[in-house]
């Protein structure tokens, strides 16, 4: 049904039907076709606007580019073969084909199939044949091969006594010595399911907990130890764990076995739930800060990515955060290698290149300005610095905060606003950005206070290492001309008291505002960082990932007053 779309899009890739046996088994539905159809009708991997004109969840889930993040950050050689099990509908093929020499990809139905060819219309090097990888023959083996949400299905789709062990056997056959498998799956005692989330694969809620005696689908996943055993019985000598959040479908984050979450500001990790709220009893993210200090986040994660390998050099990156909500030119990819470096990459190298090499600007004009910055080197495109194991400035005022040592704390914000104050020169009151975009309808030049030349608006204490009584910063990402220093300030108090509300209780922001004589400009600032939000972000990918946010302390409420009723 698709032969007019594909004779006029004409696309390069191998379309490879000798396995497949006319049967598509698994499918969202007919919206596979609306999503074909927006496929077709714009550039690969453009879709922001297409699925804003058709938001549903299987449009957003399979559409949306921070699908990508589960792996656009992973170490694949130049010039290396892969193997990609269940593409599904293309969401992660465009940027294999972009980062590998040649792609195979295989997915049961045609109709998702279909969908991956017409995405990656432009890629030579890429083959998709359509069939079950049980039946499929192949003629040559792989450097890698990637396994994201098929391994729980093959309860269904491998017809053996051990379904599970099994497949992972024969996909290993399929390596090339100290070749690695990539597994993305859930964590059946994922914390959002014992904060009451539906199953993702049954809909049934606790369904993984009651080791899915609830429903009689042959699907099942595994916790952390379970997954790792069987994947060592299936012949892997060796594993390297990940755990992207808020899971492997939408990561926005990738922690590691080696780089694990330090405290419960997860860098503004956004939950979602499908298809609804309805059975959550809890709040998750208020949980994570127990989790986290307890030592148990690797049992709780709401998801795996697991590499798998006869060979030993596993885990070469540790940590990767995405900015997905930017506009495309602003994207940023940071990672933590395992040999000790930070690197800052665009998600996109062709017009992401400019914003990288503004930042390496700024960091240079701060260090002429006096200010300490750690160490950073522009190379190949990329950001370079040393990962540092110092205190971070944002911790040093935690701690202070926990201790209700006040004194410490404004002593410790004094310290940062002296900091912004001597970042750059002062200007004339009457060049105030607030005045030359009309942001308030008097010109009051006193109210303010000093005006920077250059404002470096990422001082913020989460950007900032804490050593020998001196603040050394790093992260400086975005600058605003004729900027208030107050208004800078202003921006890490915000950052502050939304990441740790409890800091509230300890002093509350009031007092604050009232100790750095905010309170008569804070409406204004209000007003200007909407418009650096809206200088950065993409209003359109925020506004699509809020439909599905799942912090929602009411509707936890109202489901335990059913229980209880």
């Amino acid at each position: 049904m698709y032969q007019d779309i594909i004779h006029t899009l004409n696309p390069k890739p191998k379309f490879n039907t000798t396995f497949y046996k006319d049967a598509d088994l698994y499918s969202d539905g007919d919206v596979e076709d609306t999503i074909i159809k927006i496929i077709a009708e714009n550039e690969p991997d453009q879709y922001t606007d297409a699925i804003q004109n058709h938001m549903s969840w299987p449009v957003y889930y399979h559409l949306t580019h921070i699908r990508k993040n589960i792996l656009n950050w992973y170490p694949f050689q130049k010039e290396s073969s892969v193997l990609e099990i269940g593409c599904g509908l293309g969401a992660i093929t465009n940027m294999l084909c972009e980062q590998c020499g040649d792609v195979t990809a295989v997915e049961l139905s045609k109709r998702r199939a279909t969908a991956t060819l017409l995405r990656c219309r432009e890629k030579e090097n890429l083959e998709i044949i359509v069939g079950n990888l049980n039946d499929i023959k192949f003629d040559k083996k792989f450097d890698y091969i990637t396994l994201i949400g098929v391994l729980e299905y093959q309860g269904t789709f491998t017809d053996t006594d051990h379904p599970y062990l099994d497949f992972l056997m024969e996909i290993k056959k399929l390596l090339k010595p100290n070749g690695k498998l990539l597994i993305g799956i859930e964590n059946k005692y994922g914390l959002k399911y014992w904060c009451g989330a539906r199953e993702d694969h049954t809909g049934i809620p606790f369904d993984g907990m009651n080791q899915y005696t609830l429903t009689d689908r042959q699907v099942r996943t595994f916790s952390r130890r379970e997954l790792e055993d069987l994947i060592k019985e299936s012949g892997f000598d060796n594993t390297f764990f990940y755990y992207p959040m808020p899971d492997y479908k939408l990561p926005s984050i990738v922690y590691s076995q080696k780089r694990l979450p330090r405290n419960e500001n997860m860098l503004n990790v956004q939950l979602y739930y499908i298809p609804d709220k309805t059975t959550l009893i809890a709040n998750e993210m208020a949980i994570y800060k127990d989790v986290i200090e307890n030592g148990v986040f690797e049992f709780f994660a709401n998801s795996f990515l697991v590499e798998c390998s006869d060979d030993t050099d596993l885990g070469n990156i540790i940590f990767s955060c995405h900015n997905s909500s930017r506009k495309e030119k602003y994207r940023v990819t940071t990672v933590f290698t395992s040999d000790g470096f930070v690197e800052k990459r665009p998600m996109n190298e062709e017009i992401g290149a400019a914003h990288i090499e503004q930042i390496k600007k700024n960091h240079n004009a701060m260090e002429r300005a006096g200010k300490k910055l750690v160490s950073m080197e522009l190379e190949d495109g990329k950001l370079i610095s040393p990962y540092m194991e110092e205190e971070l400035l944002e911790d040093k005022v935690l701690k202070a905060f926990a201790r209700k040592n006040k004194f410490e704390v404004y002593r410790l914000l004094d310290k940062v606003y002296q900091e912004i104050y001597t970042s750059s020169s002062h200007i004339s009151p009457e060049e105030n950005i607030l005045f030359s975009l009309s942001m308030v309808e008097k010109k009051d030049m006193d109210k303010y206070g000093p005006i920077l030349q250059v404002g470096y608006l990422d001082m913020i204490l989460r950007n900032g290492f804490y050593i020998d009584g001196e603040i050394q910063w790093f992260d400086q990402e975005w600058v605003l001309e004729a900027v208030p220093v107050n208004y800078i300030l202003f921006r890490a108090l915000v950052e502050l008291y939304i990441s740790f509300p409890w800091v509230d209780t300890v002093i509350p922001l009031g007092e604050v505002v009232m100790k750095f004589n905010l309170y008569p400009v804070w409406e204004d600032y209000k007003k200007l960082q909407m418009v650096v939000l809206d200088m950065a972000s993409d209003g359109k990918v925020i506004e699509q990932s809020q439909v599905y946010n799942g912090t929602d302390r009411n509707a936890c409420v109202a489901n335990i007053q059913k229980l209880i009723s």
